[in-house]
C-alpha cells in the first residue's frame, strides 16, 4: 500500500511576498524606443519552418509592433531586473492613484502577459546558503 503524501499547504502572503519580491527584465532580443511618449516594443518574426512556409505563400513582415499603452510604458521603463515588483506597485499607487490591490493585481496580469509572450523575464533574490564552518 502506497503511502499519501501530505498536500503542502502554501500560504497566500508568502506566495505574495515572493511574488513583490520579484525583479522583472525585459527580454534583450526585443527592441525597443519611446514614441510620443509611450515605448513600441519590435518583436522579431520567429525562425521557424512554419513561418517559413507561411511566408512562401504570404510575405511576412521581419518584426511586428507593440504599443504599451501610458501605464503600460510606466512599468516597462521599470523592468530592468533591478527594481522589485513592490517598488512598482508604489509608483502606480502614486502616479496613477491606483490603491494597492488594484495596482498589485493589474501588475500580476499585467506580468503574467508578458511573461507568457516571452517579453519579459524575472529575476529573484537568491539567498545564501548557511554552512557551519568547524
Amino acid at each position: 500500500m502506497a503511502k499519501k503524501k501530505k498536500a503542502v499547504k502554501l500560504d497566500r502572503t508568502d506566495a505574495r511576498r515572493e511574488f513583490l519580491a520579484l525583479k522583472p527584465a525585459r527580454n534583450p532580443a526585443l527592441g525597443w524606443e519611446e514614441v510620443e511618449e509611450r515605448v513600441v516594443l519590435t518583436i522579431p518574426r520567429p525562425d521557424n519552418i512554419k513561418v517559413k512556409i507561411i511566408n512562401i505563400f504570404f510575405p511576412v513582415p521581419e518584426d511586428r509592433k507593440v504599443v504599451l499603452d501610458p501605464i503600460g510604458t510606466h512599468v516597462w521603463r521599470q523592468c530592468d531586473g533591478l527594481t522589485p515588483i513592490s517598488k512598482i506597485v508604489l509608483s502606480l499607487q502614486n502616479e496613477y492613484k491606483l490603491g494597492a490591490k488594484e495596482a498589485e493585481l493589474s501588475l500580476r496580469q499585467f506580468f503574467q502577459d508578458l511573461g507568457r509572450r516571452g517579453y519579459i523575464g524575472f529575476a529573484t533574490e537568491k539567498k545564501a546558503a548557511i554552512t557551519d564552518a568547524k
